[in-house]
């Protein structure tokens, strides 16, 4: 979009104390309006500083120089704007409200565990959705909050499952959906909010493709909405799996995404006659990579994993917000990860890619294992030998589930991988979302001059 004559009105106020410093290589870690964090440069922090109660121009005129140039600075209000963290004077942001929509019945599978704060703001969303067919089963994976007790009473309308004891969360998802009656089983976890017409959009998208076995919503940050936690997910040769543009600036630029190479089942919808041909969620993944190797054995089996980003729901995380502090997996979820990316290559990817990702895989973890021992950190080093020994136990009860899913295999590995090519890399740090002067640069600015976000007052002519 290029600029001509541009809003000489248009004002900025910060809704907070500015009086922060940090240094170049330091963060500042800015409030959002849902208790959440966002972390900035030094540059970008002068520049919110400057904006706080000053017209566009004004701004232009003092801090235009240099790498600083007006569609710099421009594009940089546009981010610090869009991110919640400066406000336009005089803008009234406005939804649409959605139109009600009616189709086959939706099957809404939402397993809880100690997740009784959550449910108070998952379940209204769900139950004020423009789409109107829908069913509610939550299935309490033996919580010890109350969480059963709450929706029992506050909550007759849903279809409630206890578990004696606590299950994996594949395994727990699948009895929930053997009990569900609909055409669509949208899984979702309990600390999510919806936007009314996330499920209408849901649905029109999966009907939109016969090939369709899921499809993923547009997932932000509950405590910093207007970035991304991602847009369905995707597993690497490399590190742990990770969510597709988690941490970038929600503008737009991904609404054209129609595929991706995995869903999040944070929330995700299945068709019933996908979930039927590909199979349940397989219960040995005791946390982690479940949707994965999922939507991966679908993909494989000829399914594609469609993207539904106008479906807007909001992830909580459990409710943490990280602090900015380097913290690590504690050692049961590292020995949780680490298992789960073994078991999804060893059941999904052929001799090939097999030995490519496993040797990957051995060395990050003999790395990891070596740095935990030199530092004395026992727990992590066990966390990874532990995971490696589950692996190797499991190979026989695993192996024949394999050699089934290889002989019904469409799709070679290149195929299944190719979509992935030129992902965005995550936009993070210690965390947090990020925002800084390099990324307006480099990142953002050119996708405001090539059109690739929806239109901001920064680059709209004064009509």
């Amino acid at each position: 979009m290029k600029p001509t004559q541009f809003l000489p009105m248009l004002k900025y106020q910060a809704l907070f104390d500015l009086n922060l410093k940090v240094s170049h290589q330091e963060r500042a870690l800015l409030p959002t309006s849902e208790a959440g964090k966002v972390a900035l440069d030094a540059k970008l922090l002068s520049l919110l500083q400057l904006a706080s109660g000053r017209e566009l121009n004004e701004i232009l005129d003092s801090f235009a120089g240099g790498e600083a140039t007006p569609d710099a600075v421009r594009a940089a209000l546009a981010c610090l704007a869009e991110a919640g963290l400066l406000t336009r004077l005089g803008e009234t942001p406005t939804r649409p409200t959605p139109q009600p929509a009616v189709g086959p019945l939706v099957s809404a599978v939402i397993v809880t565990y100690n997740s009784q704060e959550w449910l108070g703001e998952c379940l209204p969303s769900l139950f004020s959705q423009s789409y109107s067919e829908l069913e509610v089963i939550a299935v309490d994976n033996a919580s010890s909050d109350g969480s059963a007790d709450w929706l029992k009473m506050n909550c007759p309308q849903v279809r409630l499952l206890r578990l004696d004891r606590a299950q994996s969360l594949a395994y727990a998802i699948n009895q929930g959906v053997a009990l569900a009656k609909g055409t669509y089983f949208l899984l979702l976890n309990p600390d999510v909010r919806l936007q009314p017409d996330a499920i209408a959009h849901m649905v029109a998208t999966a009907q939109d493709d016969p090939s369709c076995a899921a499809v993923t919503a547009k997932l932000k940050f509950w405590w910093a909405p207007a970035f991304l936690n991602g847009l369905g997910n995707r597993v690497e040769a490399f590190s742990w799996g990770t969510d597709n543009a988690v941490g970038h600036l929600d503008l737009g630029q991904f609404d054209s995404w129609c595929e991706v190479p995995s869903a999040c089942f944070a929330a995700a919808l299945i068709p019933r006659a996908a979930w039927d041909r590909v199979g349940p969620l397989d219960s040995g993944f005791p946390l982690y990579y479940e949707d994965s190797e999922w939507s991966y054995r679908a993909r494989l089996l000829g399914y594609t994993v469609r993207a539904a980003p106008q479906a807007v729901i909001y992830h909580a995380f459990g409710g943490r917000v990280p602090s900015g502090a380097e913290d690590g997996l504690t050692p049961r979820k590292l020995r949780q990860v680490a298992y789960g990316r073994l078991r999804f290559a060893t059941k999904i990817l052929s001799q090939t890619f097999l030995r490519r990702f496993l040797r990957n895989y051995l060395r990050e973890d003999c790395r990891n294992f070596s740095r935990a021992l030199r530092r004395r950190e026992w727990a992590t080093a066990r966390a990874y030998l532990s995971a490696w020994w589950d692996s190797v136990r499991g190979l026989p009860a695993l192996m024949p589930e394999r050699r089934a899913l290889q002989a019904r295999r469409a799709r070679s590995d290149e195929e299944l991988f190719e979509l992935q090519q030129g992902m965005p890399a995550p936009l993070m740090w210690h965390g947090l979302p990020e925002l800084t002067w390099d990324l307006v640069l480099h990142h953002y600015l050119p996708l405001f001059h090539a059109g690739k976000t929806r239109p901001v007052p920064e680059f709209q002519s004064d009509l």
